[in-house]
């Protein structure tokens, strides 16, 4: 498993996405969003700290119940005292804004970065690209196998796809989005205990993360 890079104007990035996105059946090639330069070296840096072959973080990710991963941070979380009620919140109603592909675009300001990259990535699903790219295993970012776990039982439920990887961000399309409130809640526990940062950092509570999710073709993380 490799992947390559193509540099393109920002400008470009959604076209040339879906571009290779399209035609990825045929090239095996699959496309994903990096980032600026500087996305694209923390990318490469955090590979290198890792010797471990994708393909056997790949193999150890089939064994990981990510209900049983949920269940031992949980209860860590207990351990410190931590409120579900408090953190649960309140449904806050719909909410429009969903969200969209944002890792051709400058944090702060959202303007589009004059030049960024896409990898391109000879894989067999979507789910095997935090397993070639080594992510994670740093701060508070669960470990390759990790996110592989995740994201399988994600496209198999949701048709969820990784569109973006960045040096602390990921990004997914997403095919069947929740359409109830119920699924939406249950879906946000799940992403709350991969990426607490999203609620902790971001929305403010798991109901407002579900409102976000329901009906939207967008998810995004994000590990300080």
């Amino acid at each position: 498993m490799e992947f390559t890079t193509l540099k393109s104007p920002g400008a470009d990035a959604l076209w040339l996405l879906n571009g290779y996105r399209s035609r990825c059946p045929a090239t095996g090639e699959y496309p994903f969003l990096i980032g600026d330069a500087e996305e694209l070296e923390r990318l490469r840096e955090a590979a290198e700290f890792n010797d471990r072959d994708p393909a056997a973080i790949i193999r150890t990710s089939l064994d990981i119940k990510t209900a049983e991963w949920i269940a031992g941070r949980r209860n860590e979380a207990e351990d410190n005292e931590f409120s579900p009620q408090e953190i649960l919140g309140e449904w806050p109603g719909e909410i429009f804004e969903k969200g969209s592909i944002s890792l051709h675009k400058d944090v702060l300001s959202g303007k589009i970065k004059p030049e960024i990259y896409l990898g391109l990535a000879k894989i067999e699903k979507p789910w095997h690209l935090p397993a070639l790219l080594k992510y994670g295993g740093w701060n508070d970012c669960p470990e390759p196998e990790v996110h592989c776990a995740f994201h399988r039982e994600w496209q198999e439920r949701f048709g969820a796809e990784i569109t973006g990887m960045s040096g602390d961000v990921v990004e997914c399309a997403v095919g069947r989005p929740p359409t109830d409130q119920r699924a939406a809640t249950i879906l946000a526990w799940e992403q709350y205990w991969y990426c607490a940062d999203i609620v902790e950092q971001g929305c403010g509570t798991v109901k407002n993360l579900a409102a976000t999710l329901m009906y939207s073709p967008y998810w995004y993380f994000w590990w300080d």
